[in-house]
């Protein structure tokens, strides 16, 4: 998928398309949105590897329940 792709396909969704660069390394691909008061985000993939990314993939990691943190 293209990035202008899974954009679209996570507003669809009600999600906002967020890339990460932790310590300026490589980028990472999140998708975030609003959940009562707080944020919730989903990892997705590097953005490397957006172009191996299928659609069905990504609305599995958008559908997926949150883990609990300890």
């Amino acid at each position: 998928m293209t990035e202008a792709q899974v954009r679209t396909t996570m507003k669809t969704y009600g999600w906002f398309y967020v890339e990460r660069s932790p310590k300026r390394r490589r980028k990472y691909v999140y998708a975030r949105r609003r959940q009562g008061p707080k944020m919730v985000e989903r990892y997705i993939c590097p953005l490397s590897q957006l172009p191996n990314l299928t659609e069905e993939r990504l609305r599995e990691k958008l559908a997926q329940e949150p883990t609990l943190e300890p």
